[in-house]
C-alpha cells in the first residue's frame, strides 16, 4: 500500500459481493488509506466478510438506516462520507459506487501523486466512463481480462477527490457549499487543467473541458458478464425482479457500448498483492470462500432452471460460469454494485415497493435516520427541518396546489432538488389556502429567528411561487441578508392596498393585519430578491412595481402567464435557475442568455400568438409559427 498523505475511500454496499475484494484491494494498491463503508444496518453482524475485514482494521463498517429506494443511498452514503471528511485532515477523500474504480492514467503511482502532479490540487473531478460487456467474457476476474469497451458522453457524471476538511458537503459528483478557511480552490478536471468558474455543476453541464480525462478518469462496470447481472438481480426481493423482456433489452443495449474504456491492467500486479494481504487476513479467506460458493450455486441454479433466467442465458448467449477461482489471488465472480447509476432509465428498476415506507424526507430525520431535525405539528401548517449542512438553508413554502395533497407521502416544495445538492431544508407545508396569516405560525417563524436557527447558517435562501413566492418575501426580513427567489408573488391580499386585486378571494378573506403582511416592507434588509414574473400579466406585474430597493432583481418571464415555475421546468431552465441562484452565480445577464431556449417551448409560441393578437399586432402574429419551425430546423441542423 502506498504511504504518505491519507486517502479516505468511502462507498455504499448493502450487502457484501465477492467482487469488494478485489475492489478493495484495487484502490489500496492506488493509495487508499482508509477505506469507510456503509452498510444496511438490518444486516449488521450477518455478513461474515465485511465483519472479518472490519475486525482486521482493513475497513470502517458503518450500519445505517437505508433509504426504501435504494438508487437514493448514492447520494445519502455520499452526504455521510463528507460529514466525515470535513472533520479530518492530512490528505484527501474520495467517493466512490462499489462498482466504480478510480483509473490513475498517466504514470502516478497514487491517488496523493496525482494530486501533487496536478499542482497541489484541493479538488480534482474526473469523468465516469460506463463499460459494457465484452463478446465471450465470463463472469470471471475484470481486472485480469482484456482492456473493456466504455461508453464516454460529453455530459458524463463525475467523481472527485477532495483534500480532507475543506468542504462541508458534497454529492456524489462533488464537494458542495464554499470552502472552509479557503478563498481561492485549485479545483482541476481529469487531465490536471483548471476547471471553469463560478465552480459548479451548472457551470460544467454544457463545458467539454471539464471532462478531461488524460490523467485521471472513473470505469463503471455496472455489468461485466450476463451472469454477474443475473445474480445481481437474483439477490433482489421477488417483487423487485424485473420481467425476462427488460432484462434481455438492458443487457443487450449493455452489450452493444462501444469505445475505448481506461486500462486496468497496469495495475495488475500490485492489485494481486493487496488481494493476497487481504486473503491473510483472519476469517477473511473463509468468508470469501463462502460468498464465492453461494454466487456459484445461485448461477447454477439459474442456468438449470428453467423459466424466464433460463430464457435471458440462452436470448443473449451468456457462457456458463467457472465453478471455482484457480489461486486465491485470482479475484472471484463480479456482480453488478447496488449503486449503480447508468442512464436514468435504462437499468430495470429495483426498488421496493413503497405503501409502507416513510416519506423521503421524515426517514432523513427520524429516529433511524442519518440526518438531524425537525418536524412541528401546528394547527394549519406544519415546519419541517432537516438539517444537512450549516453551510446553507433553503426556506421553501408551500403554493396552492399543494394545500390539496394531504396524503403522508406529500413532499416540500423544492425538496428533491435541495436534497441533491445536500443543502440544509426548512419547508412550511400548508393545509388552507391562507397566504400564511396564521398568527400561530408567525410567532413560531418568529420564535425561530430570535432563537438564532436561521443566524446559525452561513447563507439562507428564501423560496416559493404565488402563495409561497409572497411568503418567501413576507418572511426575508426574519433573516437579514438572505437571498430570496420568488414565482410570480403577490406582494399583499390587503384590499385598501390592492384594490385592483380580484384574484384569491380565500386569500382576500384573511387577516391582513397581521405581522408580515406586505412584502414591500419586508426586503429591505435581504441580500438579493430574485422576483421572476411575466410582464405581460398584469396582475403580477402591478406587485411585482410595488417593490423598490436595488436589492430587487425583476427576472422577466415573458409569455409564462402566471405559471413561470411550470414554464422554466418544461423549457428545462429551472434547475438551472435555482442552481445559479444558490451557487450566487445568478445576474440577469446570465438569466436572460438561458431564457432565450424557451423559444423552442410551443408554450411561448401560442402565448406569444395570442398576446400580439390581443393587442392588435395581427400581421407580427401570424409569422410567429413559421419563425418558430425555422428556429427548430436550425437548431436541429
Amino acid at each position: 500500500m502506498t504511504t504518505g498523505p491519507k486517502l479516505l475511500l468511502s462507498a455504499f454496499a448493502a450487502q457484501p459481493r465477492s467482487s469488494f475484494l478485489e475492489w478493495l484491494a484495487y484502490h489500496r494498491a492506488i493509495g487508499a488509506t482508509d477505506v469507510l463503508l456503509f452498510t444496511d444496518r438490518r444486516q449488521s453482524g450477518k455478513q461474515p466478510l465485511f465483519d472479518a475485514l472490519a475486525a482486521a482494521g482493513a475497513v470502517r463498517v458503518t450500519p445505517v438506516a437505508v433509504d426504501p429506494d435504494m438508487k437514493e443511498e448514492i447520494h445519502n452514503s455520499a452526504l455521510r462520507a463528507a460529514a466525515v471528511e470535513a472533520t479530518d485532515s492530512g490528505g484527501y477523500g474520495l467517493y466512490l459506487g462499489a462498482d466504480e474504480y478510480f483509473c490513475i492514467l498517466n504514470t502516478s503511482k497514487s491517488v496523493q501523486s496525482l494530486m501533487r502532479s496536478s499542482g497541489g490540487a484541493d479538488v480534482l473531478s474526473a469523468p465516469l466512463q460506463v463499460a459494457g460487456m465484452a463478446e465471450g467474457q465470463d463472469s470471471g476476474a475484470i481486472l485480469f481480462t482484456e482492456r473493456p469497451t466504455a461508453a464516454v458522453t460529453a455530459d458524463a457524471p463525475l467523481r472527485s477527490v477532495v483534500r480532507l476538511g475543506l468542504f462541508a458537503a458534497r454529492n456524489p459528483e462533488v464537494p458542495t457549499g464554499p470552502a472552509q478557511g479557503k478563498a481561492a480552490l485549485n479545483w482541476v478536471n481529469g487531465d490536471g487543467t483548471p476547471m471553469a468558474e463560478p465552480h459548479s455543476r451548472l457551470t460544467w453541464t454544457n463545458d467539454a473541458g471539464a471532462r478531461g480525462a488524460s490523467k485521471a478518469a472513473i470505469l463503471k462496470i455496472p455489468a461485466p458478464s450476463v451472469e454477474a447481472y443475473l445474480l445481481h438481480t437474483a439477490t433482489l426481493p421477488e417483487k423487485q425482479h424485473p420481467d425476462a423482456d427488460t432484462l434481455i433489452a438492458w443487457l443487450e443495449t449493455q452489450r452493444a457500448i462501444t469505445g475505448e474504456g481506461p486500462d486496468l491492467t497496469p495495475r495488475m500486479a500490485d492489485t494481486a498483492r493487496e488481494l493476497d494481504s487481504l486473503m491473510a487476513l483472519p476469517g477473511v479467506a473463509e468468508a470469501q470462500e463462502a460468498l464465492c460458493a453461494e454466487e456459484r450455486a445461485t448461477l447454477e441454479r439459474l442456468r438449470t432452471g428453467g423459466g424466464d433466467m433460463a430464457r435471458v442465458l440462452g436470448a443473449v448467449g451468456a457462457k456458463a460460469p467457472p465453478l471455482a477461482p484457480k489461486t486465491k489471488a485470482q479475484p472471484p465472480v463480479t456482480p453488478v454494485a447496488e449503486t449503480a447509476e447508468i442512464t436514468p432509465d435504462a437499468e430495470p428498476d429495483p426498488r421496493p415497493e413503497a405503501p409502507a415506507a416513510l416519506p423521503p424526507w421524515f426517514a432523513e430525520i427520524h429516529t433511524g435516520g442519518d440526518t438531524e431535525g425537525f418536524y412541528t405539528r401546528l394547527k394549519n401548517h406544519a415546519v419541517v427541518g432537516i438539517l444537512r449542512d450549516q453551510a446553507r438553508l433553503v426556506i421553501s413554502f408551500d403554493n396552492l396546489s399543494n394545500v390539496n395533497d394531504l396524503s403522508p407521502e406529500r413532499e416540500p416544495w423544492a425538496y428533491k432538488f435541495v436534497r441533491d445538492n445536500g443543502w440544509s431544508h426548512m419547508a412550511v407545508m400548508a393545509r388552507r389556502k391562507d397566504w400564511f396569516r396564521c398568527p400561530q405560525l408567525i410567532a413560531h417563524l418568529e420564535k425561530l429567528a430570535a432563537d438564532g436557527v436561521f443566524a446559525g447558517f452561513d447563507k439562507v435562501v428564501l423560496t416559493g411561487t404565488s402563495m409561497g413566492g409572497f411568503a418567501a418575501l413576507a418572511f426575508a426580513s426574519l433573516a437579514p441578508g438572505a437571498t430570496v427567489i420568488s414565482f410570480n408573488p403577490q406582494t399583499t391580499l390587503d384590499e385598501t392596498l390592492v384594490p385592483w386585486e380580484k384574484r384569491f378571494g380565500m386569500g382576500r378573506a384573511r387577516d391582513w393585519t397581521l405581522a408580515h403582511s406586505d412584502c414591500a416592507f419586508e426586503i429591505d434588509e435581504v441580500e438579493k430578491a430574485f422576483v421572476l414574473y411575466d410582464p405581460f400579466f398584469e396582475p403580477d406585474r402591478r406587485h411585482v412595481d410595488r417593490l423598490e430597493g436595488d436589492n430587487v432583481i425583476r427576472l422577466k418571464t415573458w409569455c409564462s402567464g402566471h405559471f413561470s415555475p411550470v414554464f422554466l421546468r418544461r423549457a428545462g431552465l429551472l434547475k438551472p435557475l435555482m442552481q445559479h441562484a444558490l451557487d450566487d452565480t445568478l445576474t440577469p445577464d446570465v438569466f436572460y442568455k438561458m431564457y432565450r431556449d424557451r423559444r423552442f417551448l410551443p408554450w411561448y409560441r401560442k402565448a406569444l400568438q395570442t398576446n400580439l393578437q390581443e393587442r392588435g399586432h395581427d400581421k407580427l402574429a401570424r409569422i410567429v409559427s413559421p419563425a418558430f419551425r425555422k428556429l427548430k430546423r436550425q437548431a436541429a441542423e
